[in-house]
């Protein structure tokens, strides 16, 4: 009687080192947290108060915002087949050091030149510390925990970025100024960050055994001719997907403004985006256990057009701006899990760090020209039809999608 819950381990050791093999990708979140506020959120709040500062113009400082995102796409192959190699370990340490100094340095520039400098330094550290990387040197671990549920559990703690970043770095601005700001990003980021990168990512990483064993099987690889396709319709897939952050990020408050909100209401309804990522990211913990990541992402772009199209039709009220923004704000935190999880569960452990480097350099140099874009639309057509091309978008990632071919149902394949 009184019996032991369903579940739970005899072994009160096992039960403790399976806690314990939670905490890599509890400490990565955290990480990223910080990362993903320091290295990126926090340009928003801070170069238009520097160009003006600089003698620069709003296009001028994110052009060179710009370049530093191209570099940082040129150099994560190379961070991804460092992992591969070396592990995630001391590729993060290296990382974390020369971001933070790099954030630190921003306070001191004077010159476009210098910003320029300074910020493809941060921007191509950041290449070694945030996602990518961070899914690569977990999944290299030998751990209990499936690499797919730690990448979902990093993704959760990196949505809440910049809910706690945008407001904490416009406080100190408005406090400090912009180059204290950046000082105390810098080594906020070093303080946290370094001594984590350095605990967590120690201890036995998975050999070619191991890793096939990590793989379940209800989730063969793509073979031969059917992977070399399965590659191209999926980074064609993501390109297309991810094509639309930089548009919403930079152009959110002007296109809801053009359906006839005001700019409250517009800012408003943007901070519900990220909130509801990290609500996407929990709902997808709790429903895709035993869900194979062709499915995750068929729900993450069901959701990313749901919003667009909710916006399209009521966009213009009150609700339906919020219901909007909660929806697409789900699909598009979804779909950052599924940018780690796919690619791990089509093609495998083998090159899984350079695979995502090559495809993050891929999405980056074309993602780069959606705000550009998406501003001319803006510009020429409106915020209406602005927001109907970024649906359009959503449909051919989902056109691309449906051309991955679901090895599962491959001829050779027996789930028995």
């Amino acid at each position: 009687m009184g019996g032991r819950p369903p579940g739970l381990s005899r072994d009160p050791t096992r039960r403790m080192m399976v806690n314990r093999d939670y905490l890599p990708a509890v400490g990565l979140g955290i990480t990223q947290i910080m990362g993903y506020g320091t290295l990126m959120y926090a340009y928003a709040v801070l170069l238009p108060p520097m160009a003006k500062d600089l003698g620069l113009s709003l296009s001028q400082v994110f052009g060179v915002l710009s370049a530093g995102l191209l570099f940082g796409g040129m150099v994560s192959p190379l961070s991804g087949h460092l992992t591969d190699r070396f592990g995630g370990r001391w590729v993060m340490v290296g990382g974390s050091v020369v971001a933070g100094l790099a954030l630190v340095a921003m306070s001191q520039v004077t010159t476009w030149q210098q910003l320029l400098v300074t910020i493809l330094v941060a921007e191509g550290a950041g290449m070694f510390v945030l996602y990518n990387v961070a899914f690569a040197a977990v999944a290299r671990l030998d751990l209990s925990v499936p690499a797919q549920r730690s990448i979902s559990i990093i993704t959760l703690f990196g949505g809440v970025a910049s809910t706690i970043f945008w407001p904490l770095t416009l406080t100190l601005f408005n406090a400090h100024g912009w180059q204290t700001t950046w000082v105390v990003l810098g080594l906020a980021y070093l303080i946290v960050s370094l001594p984590i990168h350095v605990a967590v990512l120690r201890g036995p990483e998975r050999d070619a055994q191991s890793a096939k064993r990590a793989q379940t099987s209800d989730w063969p690889e793509l073979q031969g001719a059917a992977r070399k396709r399965g590659m191209f319709w999926m980074v064609i897939s993501f390109i297309f997907s991810g094509y639309l952050m930089g548009a919403v990020m930079t152009l959110w408050v002007t296109n809801v403004q053009d359906l006839g909100h005001s700019a409250a209401m517009a800012a408003l309804a943007g901070a519900v985006i990220g909130p509801f990522k990290t609500v996407g990211r929990f709902f997808e913990m709790m429903i895709t256990r035993n869900m194979h990541p062709l499915g995750t992402y068929l729900l993450a772009l069901s959701l990313q057009f749901g919003g667009f199209a909710v916006l399209l039709s009521v966009g213009f009220t009150v609700p339906g701006i919020l219901v909007a923004a909660a929806i697409y704000g789900m699909g598009d935190g979804i779909k950052t899990i599924v940018r780690g999880t796919l690619p791990l569960a089509l093609f495998g452990h083998k090159g899984y760090g350079a695979r995502l480097g090559w495809i993050a350099s891929a999405s980056m140099a074309v993602n780069a020209t959606a705000p550009f874009v998406f501003a001319w639309l803006t510009q020429v057509y409106g915020g209406w039809w602005s927001f109907a091309v970024m649906a359009l978008c959503v449909v051919v990632a989902f056109l691309a999608y449906l051309k991955i071919e679901d090895p599962r149902r491959a001829p050779a394949y027996d789930p028995a």
